[in-house]
């Protein structure tokens, strides 16, 4: 600071530096809001074509935009062709013509109206043969072809009769009718039928039993048997568990073996008897002592004991009965812990291990089971062979039969053989019935036909309806002018032995059409079109004019280069026109710097460092004797504006207490404050940046002044340097700087005008030192106490022997140590004022960044020619 004697960024109040500030974070990318318009060099050969177009990019896009000549001349064709056979052959034309070459046509008649004739078939049976004939049609004519309904639907029926006796009886009769009638038929089983079973006897565990008993059943009841395995012989085996620690864990854990699997069991002993001990303490000096010792024992081990007192003695013990040896070493490693003495006495043995061992099983799956269930009881099984297997087991079947009274006596036989037995269904069946159904007629001749053979034979028959139709169609052409291609269509008709004839429609029209362009305006257009007429073998001619040619001038202005580009594509894209993108002003690029906090912290951090302003307090008149000015109430709020809320209080008066009352508003007094602590929303209007708008001269303390405003030096000598002293006519070696080191040349111009008051002081028109004639343009090491000799020193020291030396050294400094600065990193009156930590600010003034921009401002309103930088914070 000792460096700069004045400068437009310092204000009186300074603040101390505390710490280092890292950078600000997180910059965003610029936006630009410079104006730009959209030029076209798209012309069109009529104004009313081009006025066509501007309406539909009105209409597209909401531009204005007007049609003007262009004051140039073009040469257009108009191509038309020879006459075509046919409206359609002649739409198929147009359609690849615009297709092919992008122009717009049409096509006309030529000639007068001549009638329309199609030809058409004589009626013919089947739809499925209508769609396969006209698809054959348009392939072997070039003709499309429809087919129609003629006449009425006919039923189809099918002739059925009632149930006949035996299947061999039931194919002669087929026989025989087919031969009769000429129409096929086929026979199925009639009614309900006989099901097909066979007969199981129950499980007979002797073999030879059971062969001795499917003699006698073979014999007795005439029916065909076999003898069927139903169980083979299988090993058996018994579940066995390792140890179980204790009589109750095992039996309760059988339990649940025998409920979840349904196997039996049983639990024995497992190893030896355990040793059991009888333990007595030593000596406890009170009962108190001894109850004491007891609960801590039941808490280490978990053994529980008792207390009693000690015959003839004031002493206590503690006895443990029946103590194996695993707890005997528990009490053993505790009562060493609290160097207590014991005596353990033998005391019997008893069984404290035992293992489950279940019933013999030949289940293989349910042995794997109970080994699984023990498993996830963490206790290890296994299945142990018991020597012993199970006993085969057999049954008797019969052969197929559907005879009732064979099925009884069957049932009957194992019943009292004791092996009573069941009857199988084979899930077939034998019939007794069938019947003969014909196929599929409408003619009611044939119907009547197999009626007739049916009651001759004896046979009820009927008629039933399949739910299908029969129907008759024609054929037709489509319709043609003259007759010469409906030829075609007969012989087609006469090759699949149908009459055909040419019948008129009753409409009329045109043998031939032509097709015609629009205007066409090159040569390469013009040749596609020829081009397709050719590839079709039709003739074509051309006609040529020479017209006015217009343009399209578009009215609308993009803020923003990327809209402006933007809008630009889309008229590449819609329009296909060459377009260029001029910026007709020049606008801010703005960009952000992200706080990483919100606007409520960043106050709440500002309110610790004691904000300042010197803007007049408000208090109620109320409690004011306005009289004498002095305070009427106990206590009274003062605030920092003329509303009653929490943020605005920033002190209190007592009863009593003087105030300089500069008016009186509304029930409020406005009182003089000098310098004082700022409220919470004060701080506010300073600190957010969306209480600034961007025609304010108050948005100047968001300029970045690490950038150049890109100034021309002729409009700065003109506007800004003009009769300024040795400044005059030095707006380049400024603008030279500003590049040179990155610093906005304003911010430049307006330090050098306010040091060297309008380049009239000695320091800046040079002054002699060391018999060296020196410049200094910022007053860069000017003290105080004598500032020309000292500003003159600096300025020989540092080498500024021109006044473009002064400007670009000075620049040097200011970039290096303010601007540029590698720590603090405040390149805006912003920044300097508020940062993010609240550390390494300016002032303590709430106005001051808002009090610094004024005279910039007013330089800047003196110029055209400039681009302005901003980087405004953003808060989350």
């Amino acid at each position: 600071m000792k460096n700069i004697r004045k400068t437009v960024i310092f204000a009186a109040i300074i603040l101390l530096v505390h710490t280092a500030v890292p950078a600000i974070p997180a910059l965003a990318a610029y936006t630009d809001t410079s104006v730009y318009k959209i030029e076209t060099a798209k012309e069109f050969n009529s104004e009313s074509e081009a006025l066509k177009a501007a309406e539909q990019l009105k209409k597209d896009t909401g531009w204005k935009a007007e049609v003007k000549p262009s004051g140039k001349n073009g040469t257009t064709y108009v191509l038309t062709s020879e006459g075509v056979e046919g409206e359609s052959r002649a739409k198929n034309l147009l359609l690849q013509f615009e297709k092919e070459t992008g122009l717009k046509a049409s096509y006309g008649p030529i000639g007068k109206k001549e009638p329309f004739s199609k030809a058409v078939s004589k009626e013919f049976a089947g739809e499925e043969k209508a769609k396969e004939w006209a698809l054959q049609f348009e392939k072997e004519t070039g003709l499309k072809a429809t087919y129609t309904l003629a006449g009425n639907r006919e039923a189809y029926v099918k002739v059925a009769t009632g149930g006949i006796e035996g299947e061999d009886n039931t194919k002669a009769i087929l026989d025989r009718f087919q031969k009769a009638t000429g129409l096929k038929a086929s026979y199925a089983p009639y009614g309900a039928g006989q099901a097909i079973v066979k007969i199981y006897s129950a499980e007979i565990a002797d073999e030879s039993k059971a062969k001795s008993l499917l003699v006698q059943f073979e014999k007795e009841t005439a029916l065909k048997g076999t003898i069927e395995t139903v169980k083979k012989q299988q090993p058996k085996y018994k579940i066995a568990t390792s140890s179980i620690q204790g009589e109750t864990n095992a039996k309760n854990l059988l339990k649940q073996f025998e409920k979840e699997l349904k196997v039996k069991g049983a639990y024995e002993a497992a190893g030896q008897p355990a040793q059991l001990y009888n333990v007595k303490s030593g000596y406890f000096n009170d009962e108190k002592s001894a109850k004491n010792a007891a609960g801590q024992i039941k808490k280490k081990t978990g053994l529980a004991s008792s207390t009693e007192k000690v015959k003839g003695t004031r002493f206590w013990i503690v006895s443990m009965k029946s103590v194996d040896s695993q707890n005997l070493k528990k009490i053993d490693a505790f009562f060493k812990k609290k160097t207590w003495r014991y005596t353990a006495a033998k005391a019997g043995k008893k069984q404290t291990s035992f293992r489950i061992v279940s019933v013999p099983l030949s289940d293989q799956k349910k042995a794997n089971d109970g080994i699984r269930f023990f498993k996830n009881k963490n206790i290890q099984a296994s299945a142990q062979s018991t020597g012993s297997t199970t006993v085969s087991r057999f049954r008797i079947a019969s052969a197929e039969t559907a005879v009732q009274a064979r099925i009884n006596k069957g049932l009957e036989f194992f019943k009292k053989n004791g092996a009573a037995g069941t009857a199988g269904s084979t899930g077939k069946k034998v019939y007794s019935h069938y019947q003969l159904t014909t196929e599929s007629v409408y003619e009611q001749n044939k119907v009547t036909q197999a009626l007739n053979f049916f009651k001759e034979t004896g046979i009820h028959a009927e008629a039933v309806k399949t739910g299908q139709y029969y129907s008759r169609y024609k054929l037709s052409s489509e319709a043609l002018i003259g007759t010469e291609q409906l030829q075609q269509a007969l012989g087609f008709f006469s090759k699949r032995n149908i009459p055909g004839k040419i019948e008129q429609t009753g409409e009329y029209g045109y043998r031939q059409y032509r097709v015609t362009t629009g205007r066409i305006t090159s040569k390469a257009d013009l040749d596609k079109g020829l081009n397709v007429f050719k590839k079709n073998n039709v003739s074509a001619t051309y006609q040529t004019k020479t017209v006015s040619l217009f343009h399209i001038s578009i009215n609308e202005q993009f803020t923003g280069k990327d809209r402006a580009d933007a809008a630009a594509n889309r008229i590449k894209t819609n329009y296909g026109w060459p377009v260029n993108v001029v910026k007709v002003k020049n606008g801010p690029q703005i960009t952000t710097t992200d706080y990483g906090i919100t606007l409520s912290q960043m106050i709440d951090k500002q309110m610790k460092v004691s904000p300042q302003t010197d803007a007049p307090a408000y208090v109620s008149l109320s409690y004011i004797n306005t009289a004498n000015q002095t305070v009427t109430a106990d206590l009274l709020n003062i605030r920092s504006s003329p509303l009653v809320t929490g943020g605005n209080i920033i002190g209190q008066l007592q009863k009593g207490d003087k105030v300089n009352i500069i008016s009186q508003e509304n029930g409020w007094a406005k009182i003089r404050m000098n310098w004082r602590n700022a409220s919470r929303d004060e701080v506010e209007k300073y600190v957010n940046p969306e209480n600034f708008t961007q025609d304010s001269s108050a948005y100047f303390q968001f300029l970045k002044l690490s950038q150049t405003a890109r100034l021309n030096a002729a409009e700065v000598n003109a506007k800004i340097l003009y009769n300024k002293g040795i400044l005059t006519g030095k707006g380049q070696a400024f603008i030279d700087a500003a590049r040179a080191y990155s610093i906005n040349e304003l911010y430049l111009i307006s330090h050098s005008l306010l040091e060297t008051g309008n380049g009239t002081s000695e320091l800046a028109k040079g002054t002699m030192f060391n018999g060296k004639k020196v410049y200094n343009m910022y007053g860069v090491g000017a003290y105080d106490s004598n500032p020309l000799y000292y500003g003159a020193k600096y300025a020989y020291e540092q080498g500024w022997f021109t006044p473009e030396a002064a400007i670009m050294g000075g620049a040097k400094f200011i970039g290096e140590k303010y601007i540029h600065h590698p720590t603090y990193k405040q390149d805006t009156l912003y920044k300097m004022r508020w940062s993010p930590n609240a550390l390494h600010q300016y002032a303590t003034d709430v106005g001051w960044a808002c009090k610094q921009v004024g005279r910039m401002y007013s330089l800047y309103t003196l110029l055209d020619q400039y681009t302005l930088y901003y980087d405004v914070p953003v808060y989350r």
